[in-house]
């Protein structure tokens, strides 16, 4: 969908581009910030859901001011005094070492164009008078606390400065950057460079059939696969003094006095990031307690405690567990609190090279085909919720993880696999295909990093599990996810004990009656969840199969929800 703005003079012409709609042009005045026709540029049209439909895109509405942004982009070309970052209107802050990337001669706007609405922020682009390049306007939907937005957005700008500057790694500069609503836009908002290209995920096909190591299609795989694997290696290859996140120490940091990292020798580097609280979404996420709260749990970390994320996290959810009201969950993360701190002895020498994964690196959360352009160079974007951790204690990208039954040759592993039914051959071979590409995202890991191999052990993928169904938390009964990686756990601890793997007795325990309710309820909830149509998205749907299945009278309308008509269906 595309969302257009031609700028001539004080005039404005808005281009929109529906799915089942004409593209038309609207002309607006440019300081004209009531007028109705501009409003189809902020509204989220990508999706609609099932439940709440109406309060779920008003979250995702990103109205700001065009008025106030080419006010931030004229006052940018002003001469400034500053450091590191200089600010031009109130609580708006520009990387005075980008100022490059806005050239001598702009006036104003001349077209803005909506090109992506994602999961959690829309993309504008912005062409400008008198430059050769465009810019990125990125708005941060309204899904998250105050907070936690100021701080993810501080956090990214500083993250991708750090790899720009630092690392010398292909990401778009910032040029601009507001954590709070209270600026001259009247929203949060990132503005960086905008690069030409096409997804990687274009050449992103899963289900490529294809043996492991089959020449063909590991080709095809790989060559998506190796540029993640390889950029998230050297992202990695820095090694910090503490766990956390990355911010400008001029952007409300002055009091963290210990530098991020050793040997800095640039002067210009020096004190320019400090390691501040982490932005980690897991502790953000659906909090009710109040932030101060909150404050005592997100660090940073010393790097002689490794563990001490987790010990937090487990506490904050209880904490905020127990606000709720949610006696059940409350009980589940009362263990998970018990054993956080004795998931792994830390002296291990069960685990290859346990210290190097014990060492503070950083790790994005967001390494995905959908996230890299492919142009004159492969350009990687999206650092939101990245944090300096132990490689331990990380996970794959998502477009590789996979946790189910492990099958790697359909003939061998699985039983009279030729003479099973059609369908029955689907379900193993899709098995199969999350198998080997995840098998091809560790040969990847392989190659980039030897020392931080251990992460593949399945004992170590089994003890962390828990931990990782909690960086997951969503929905009311996702608790029931972490209580299954504990009940693994607690059955697999005595072999791990014994192994040195863990540290100490099993601190927690389950009774039989405790473990017959979880397995009934963890049963139900795979039903439940089965038996709800697009319960992956939480109801979303994307809009062109929405307005299809209205019309096809399988969505049918009820209240100011809809409902799947299974009826219909069955037809």
């Amino acid at each position: 969908m595309l969302a257009r703005w031609t700028m001539p003079l004080a005039r404005t012409a808005f281009r929109q581009k529906r799915f089942a709609s004409t593209p038309k042009e609207v002309f607006t005045n440019i300081e004209d910030e009531s007028d109705p026709k501009r409003a189809s540029l902020f509204e989220y049209s990508w999706g609609s859901w099932l439940k709440d439909d109406a309060a779920e895109k008003e979250k995702r509405r990103t109205q700001f001011s065009i008025k106030g942004l080419n006010t931030v982009l004229s006052s940018i070309l002003k001469p400034f005094e500053g450091s590191v970052l200089v600010q031009p209107s109130n609580n708006v802050n520009v990387i005075k070492s980008n100022l490059d990337v806005l050239k001598e001669g702009f006036s104003q706007i001349k077209q803005i164009s909506s090109i992506h609405e994602g999961k959690h922020h829309r993309i504008y682009k912005l062409q400008l008078d008198n430059q050769e390049s465009n810019l990125v306007l990125r708005i941060p939907y309204s899904l998250e606390s105050p907070l936690y937005t100021e701080r993810k957005i501080k956090s990214e700008a500083a993250t991708m400065d750090f790899l720009t500057t630092k690392l010398e790694l292909d990401v778009p500069r910032v040029l601009a950057y507001s954590g709070v609503a209270d600026n001259v836009l009247g929203c949060p908002f990132m503005l960086l460079e905008h690069k030409d290209g096409d997804l990687l995920m274009k050449s992103w096909n899963p289900l490529i059939p294809g043996a492991i190591n089959e020449e063909k299609s590991k080709e095809e795989l790989m060559k998506v696969i190796s540029p993640i694997a390889e950029f998230n290696s050297k992202v990695q290859t820095p090694t910090f003094n503490s766990f956390g996140s990355l911010y400008f120490k001029q952007d409300g940091f002055s009091h963290i006095t210990e530098e991020p990292y050793e040997g800095e020798s640039n002067e210009e580097l020096k004190g320019r990031w400090v390691i501040g609280p982490t932005v980690e979404k897991a502790y953000y996420r659906n909090k009710v307690v109040p932030s101060e709260i909150i404050d005592q749990h997100v660090g940073p970390w010393k790097k002689e405690e490794p563990l001490k994320m987790v010990s937090d996290l487990a506490n904050l959810e209880l904490e905020n567990l127990k606000q709720k009201g949610q006696e059940q969950a409350v009980a589940v993360y009362g263990k998970f609190a018990a054993v956080s701190d004795k998931l792994f002895d830390l002296k291990s020498k069960s685990i290859p090279n346990l210290e190097e994964l014990l060492v503070p690196r950083l790790n994005v959360p967001d390494l995905d085909p959908m996230n890299v352009i492919v142009g004159e160079k492969k350009w990687f974007v999206d650092f939101e919720g990245s944090s300096i951790k132990p490689t331990l204690l990380t996970q794959y990208p998502r477009f590789v993880q996979y946790s189910g039954p492990k099958i790697f040759d359909l003939e061998n592993d699985v039983e009279n696999y030729s003479e099973l039914d059609e369908l029955s051959k689907q379900q193993y071979q899709y098995m199969f295909y999350r198998t080997r590409n995840q098998f091809y995202w560790e040969l990847g890991l392989n190659e980039g990093n030897k020392k931080l191999l251990g992460i593949i052990s399945p004992a170590v993928k089994l003890i962390k599990g828990a931990y990782l169904s909690a960086l997951d938390l969503k929905a009311t009964e996702d608790y029931l996810y972490v209580e299954n990686g504990l009940v693994e756990l607690s059955t697999m601890w005595p072999h791990y004990e014994r192994s040195a793997i863990v540290l100490g007795k099993n601190p927690i325990e389950f009774t039989e009656k405790e473990l017959e309710s979880h397995e009934t309820s963890y049963q139900e909830y795979q039903v439940l969840l089965s038996s709800m149509p697009f319960a992956a998205t939480g109801g979303w749907i994307p809009q062109d199969m929405f307005i299809r299945l209205i019309e096809q009278k399988i969505l049918v309308q009820k209240g100011s929800d809809y409902e799947i008509d299974r009826e219909k269906i069955l037809q």
